[in-house]
């Protein structure tokens, strides 16, 4: 990963941290993935899902490569790594939420990820999900790809990893990208509208992912142990 303070990545992580419906939930689902023992958040950003699993009783590091984000991170009293060759340990579990999408060569990523993990260690992986619901929004954050499942595991697989797991995650997101597809509206990253998102609809639709999570959804969620 490379330095960078793009001022489209610090308002995609300020307005994910304001996120706090969808927050609590995903942050939910990805806490009960992860094992006992020390915990990496690659890319943890502003440091509120490395916040939470300390705050619920988890040893916790976060690395990103963004100075502002590594600064925040440690104001919320995260240890915060901003250079993978100032890690020195291996982790139990690594955890990478909205990351691998930004990085243009995700394989060699993998590779850096595994490199961090114990011989029976798991990685856990939030990422943005579905081809067709590509929108504005992903070239406003710099996304190079949206994950289909067979994509994901066969790269995973190709990386020296074993996928455990892997189910879609909000089905309601995904839906309100088609329609927008439907009518030709291309949204663009706008923090109020998210906000709004997640306080309205979010809220009170993700009951939706239960009966959609094997089928479709705006992520993926997928966890992967090294190959034994």
């Amino acid at each position: 990963m490379t330095k960078s303070n793009n001022e489209k990545d610090i308002l995609a992580l300020e307005t994910i941290s304001e996120l706090k419906n969808y927050n609590n939930y995903t942050f939910n689902l990805i806490k009960q993935k992860i094992q006992t023992g020390k915990v990496l958040d690659f890319g943890c950003g502003f440091g509120v899902f490395s916040e939470y699993l300390q705050k619920s009783g988890y040893s916790v590091d976060g690395f990103d490569v963004n100075n502002e984000a590594v600064l925040e991170s440690k104001s919320r009293g995260v240890n915060t790594f901003s250079d993978i060759s100032q890690i020195n340990q291996r982790y139990e579990t690594v955890t990478s939420s909205n990351v691998l999408e930004h990085v243009e060569d995700d394989i060699a990523l993998l590779y850096d990820i595994k490199s961090l993990l114990k011989e029976n260690g798991t990685l856990v992986l939030y990422l943005p999900a579905s081809k067709i619901a590509w929108t504005q929004m992903d070239e406003d954050v710099n996304h190079f790809r949206r994950y289909s499942k067979k994509e994901l595991i066969e790269k995973l697989t190709r990386s020296g990893f074993k996928v455990r797991s892997a189910k879609y995650i909000d089905f309601i997101g995904w839906l309100v990208l088609i329609i927008f597809k439907l009518f030709r509206i291309k949204p663009k990253f706008n923090k109020k509208l998210l906000i709004f998102y997640d306080k309205f609809f979010f809220k009170n639709l993700k009951f939706l992912d239960y009966f959609f999570q094997k089928i479709v959804g705006k992520n993926l969620l997928v966890v992967a142990d090294l190959k034994e």
